[in-house]
């Protein structure tokens, strides 16, 4: 997510023990199957990215990427299997905001800390969303802030301390309102219930909402992002909106356990990096509002850094975290 929060403390250097050896271990690596685990079951937004990454993976380098779906736990089954794998670059990590910035601060199972990912590289984003049912008549976000000043106002989410539920908890915060969380599990039903009426706000992924948004059974006030999207004609930014630092992406990035060689990151960085850039991947994302964003460990450091500090202070403030 945006929010915009990630640094380089999580990056790990070696360099060091492998010594000259590790221009040996990426010319050598991939020499067999290389597992990619993914904390979510089959289907939904991952698909979207980790199987045509690993099939491009699979075929400039000449080895199987094998996708592992490891569900469960919030994420941090998945993340758990990752972190504890040999760090010899053949597990590697597809993962979201979720455990990778939001799991290891507000998960207190997640038996894990951001630190021990080695970041390999962002991969691609879509804009979270403001969406209101048609019953509550909020049609902008002003609408919002009004009516639930004058009579009782619920958001859903998609679950205790989720992204959905911490965008509810942090526009409250700087719209100075209060409105009711209703977790549900999963997005269908939350959206569900919005389109029946029974609850007014859903903070949504994009790419969800798109269907219901062209179907007119929902309103979206607003796009938390700095552009506006085809797909969604007339709905403007938070900026437009006068909500300039509201800003949050679902994002998935690619990553590995910590004390993996660096030649082995700079090699999958690269490889990754010409694929995002693929002129037909990259529309094929704009169909779904994903776009790509790439660049090195750094970078994706550094988001996980800064979207931690976002949310820390969004849950303090809310009293989730003490």
């Amino acid at each position: 997510m945006r929010m915009g929060a990630l640094g380089a403390a999580v990056i790990v250097t070696l360099g060091l023990a492998a010594g000259g050896a590790l221009p040996a271990i990426a010319q050598d690596w991939p020499n067999r199957p290389v597992k990619v685990i993914v904390p979510f079951p089959p289907g939904g937004p991952t698909d979207v990215l980790a199987r045509p990454v690993t099939e491009h993976l699979s075929k400039v380098l000449g080895q199987p990427f094998l996708i592992d779906n490891r569900a469960g736990g919030g994420t941090t089954i998945g993340a758990q299997a990752a972190i504890k794998s040999d760090p010899d670059g053949y597990t590697l990590f597809l993962g979201t905001n979720t455990p990778f910035a939001l799991a290891p601060i507000f998960n207190p199972n997640a038996g894990y800390t951001s630190e021990q990912f080695q970041p390999v590289t962002m991969l691609a984003e879509s804009p979270m969303v403001m969406t209101t049912s048609l019953k509550s008549g909020a049609k902008t976000p002003a609408d919002v802030i009004a009516a639930a000043k004058k009579e009782p106002y619920s958001y859903a989410s998609v679950g205790q301390t989720s992204t959905t539920h911490l965008l509810g908890e942090w526009f409250t915060q700087v719209a100075k309102i209060s409105m009711a969380h209703v977790p549900y599990r999963g997005s269908a039903p939350a959206m569900n219930d919005l389109v029946g009426g029974q609850v007014q706000v859903f903070f949504d992924v994009a790419t969800s909402a798109v269907p219901q948004f062209e179907a007119k059974t929902i309103n979206v006030p607003m796009i938390l992002h700095e552009r506006r999207w085809a797909q969604m004609p007339g709905v403007p930014t938070s900026k437009e909106a006068g909500y300039p630092d509201f800003v949050g992406t679902f994002w998935a990035a690619l990553a590995g356990p910590s004390g993996m060689p660096k030649a082995v990151v700079e090699k999958l960085n690269k490889e990754v990096g010409v694929f995002l850039k693929d002129p037909e991947f990259v529309k094929r994302l704009d169909t779904i509002m994903f776009s790509p964003i790439g660049g090195g460990p750094d970078v994706m450091a550094k988001r996980i850094k800064d979207e931690v500090a976002i949310w820390q202070k969004v849950g303090l403030a809310a009293g989730i975290l003490k």
